[in-house]
């Protein structure tokens, strides 16, 4: 049985804009609405904001880790998943690998087992880090 890192940082309280119950642990986005967030559709466009912690409805309560220690849906791109890799935001709301140094922002850091097999999906621990500003920013 995993064990998941716990820093006591609590989620932030958000509303869901759209039916979210099939995207906990997966990253989320700022919708239109203010207090809402929404599905990450994109990598970086725009910004996602954190990871989703529980499963609303459209117009319940979102909870949403954007700081420190959470679990969070990841998998392989053409590098491995392993512990202490650096995580960018896939286009479809997973953590994916950073590949190389490039103008692709790493939004997080990976604390779960190693996956070797591309597009397999995990739950894992992860240490957050949301302060990007944007994308097409340099690693430098």
């Amino acid at each position: 049985m995993a064990n998941y890192f716990s820093d006591g940082i609590a989620d932030s309280p958000f509303t869901a804009d759209e039916d979210l119950t099939t995207r906990q642990y997966m990253l989320v986005i700022c919708a239109s609405t203010p207090g809402n967030c929404a599905s990450a559709t994109g990598g970086c466009n725009p910004t996602p904001i954190g990871i989703l912690t529980n499963d609303p409805s459209a117009g319940q309560a979102a909870a949403v880790k954007m700081i420190g220690f959470t679990k969070a849906k990841a998998r392989c791109n053409a590098c491995y998943l392993d512990h202490g890799a650096f995580l960018i935001g896939a286009s479809d709301g997973f953590l994916e690998p950073l590949n190389t140094v490039s103008s692709e922002i790493a939004i997080a850091r990976w604390f779960g087992p190693r996956v070797t097999s591309t597009d397999a999906s995990v739950l894992g621990n992860v240490l957050l880090n949301m302060w990007p500003s944007g994308c097409a920013v340099s690693a430098s």
